[in-house]
């Protein structure tokens, strides 16, 4: 697990995807090279976007939050993933 530090470094540095949505479309698309996912998103949500991405192989970051998200993604509302696109 990294860091909150490293996972904000990620998320300025980097173009990417925000949204449960947009991330599994973007999964589907092998467009991701991981996900950031909250730790306290709903269960089936987690579970479908850790699946997505176990098939696709794709790391999968833990957030503190849905709100540590958000506000680290640059959005005014909370979020249960970002996907990082692939450079």
């Amino acid at each position: 697990m990294r860091n909150e530090r490293e996972i904000l470094q990620l998320l300025n540095n980097s173009s990417k995807v925000v949204g449960t949505k947009q991330v599994l479309k973007s999964l589907t698309s092998d467009e991701l090279r991981c996900v950031v996912l909250s730790e306290d998103a709903d269960d089936f949500i987690r579970t479908k976007v850790k699946v997505k991405a176990q098939e696709h192989g794709v790391e999968v970051i833990v957030a503190p939050s849905m709100q540590w998200l958000g506000r680290a993604a640059g959005i005014a509302v909370w979020a249960a993933a970002v996907g990082i696109l692939k450079e």
